[in-house]
């Protein structure tokens, strides 16, 4: 069995989440958006996204100028 690093990006608003998921798609990349339990002050509405490791999403977030609290791999 392969494992597959992820990488989950959280956003403040599910309007972030929605755009970056579309251009990580665009590009060929999947991703799921969720949306956070129990979210953190500060950190809004509280959605995530989840994508594999292997694509440059953070970058492509910067380039878009997509805004994001932080990402962490799992």
């Amino acid at each position: 069995m392969i494992k597959v690093n992820r990488v989950i990006i959280k956003f403040s608003s599910v309007t972030h989440a929605l755009r970056a998921k579309e251009i990580v798609e665009q590009r060929g990349g999947k991703a799921t958006i969720r949306k956070n339990s129990n979210p953190s002050r500060g950190e809004g509405c509280g959605y995530s996204m989840i994508v594999s490791e292997n694509t440059d999403v953070i970058n492509l977030l910067k380039i878009n100028h997509i805004k994001y609290i932080g990402y962490e791999s799992i």
